[in-house]
């Protein structure tokens, strides 16, 4: 029989894939252990063989699960307290939309806004250093050679993605989504599902980075931001 433990949420601090995570956790007040990845040697994540991403997810029972939607499932399922994604085909279809949007525009834009200049991204690798148990000699090699590589990654992606401009690019995207939730608390209306805390998770993984100022510059998308923080820590 598989022995009981604290679930296992390896991640790094801004990773918005990770930060969806950590919000369905935080929403059904799951108690876990998050353990901070050093995101050049990756080394607390060698015991995983054929996936080397995070967030990578140990269950109660240690079960390795990857990738954040799956992860998020498997969590729902698990704790059924507080249902999270949707059981009505309509509502279901609408949600997966959202969640594949999520994915494949809203995390894009972000790489180009964080890293679009080395202060910048010195500014996230800053953050990502403080947060993990690393060495000072670890903090500054993250700091710096993360920033370098970043602002390059995030060169490539904009192009990549024919993005000319970061910032109204991102506006756009938080546009959609004010959209999406046409004028209701959540997207479905009543309760948040699992695009909801998806969206909120990507966007909570800038929080303390100078970006998230146009997040609140969206009144309706900052309330909502704001909505589904009570939900997730008051409740």
């Amino acid at each position: 029989m598989n022995t009981v433990q604290k679930p296992k949420l390896f991640q790094y601090a801004v990773c918005p894939f990770c930060q969806k995570v950590d919000a369905i956790l935080a929403y059904k007040k799951v108690p876990f252990e998050a353990v901070e990845v050093h995101p050049l040697n990756k080394k607390e994540i060698g015991f995983s063989e054929n996936y080397k991403k995070v967030p990578i997810y140990i269950d109660q029972e240690g079960r390795q699960i990857n990738d954040s939607t799956p992860i998020m499932r498997n969590i729902d399922s698990t704790y059924p307290d507080r249902p999270v994604f949707e059981t009505d085909q309509a509502a279901k279809a609408k949600e997966d939309q959202w969640l594949k949007w999520s994915d494949e525009v809203l995390v894009s834009s972000l790489p180009p806004l964080v890293y679009r200049n080395i202060k910048d991204a010195c500014k996230a690798f800053g953050y990502i250093a403080n947060v993990g148990k690393f060495s000072p000699f670890q903090k500054m090699a993250i700091k710096y050679s993360g920033a370098v590589v970043m602002t390059m990654v995030a060169k490539k992606s904009a192009k990549k993605k024919n993005i000319a401009d970061p910032v109204r690019h991102f506006k756009n995207c938080l546009t959609e989504w004010e959209k999406a939730l046409e004028g209701g608390k959540y997207l479905n209306g009543h309760k948040a599902n699992g695009a909801d805390l998806a969206v909120f998770g990507i966007l909570k993984s800038i929080r303390n980075l100078p970006a998230f100022k146009y997040v609140e510059e969206n009144q309706t998308v900052y309330e909502w931001y704001q909505r589904i923080e009570n939900d997730v820590n008051c409740n």
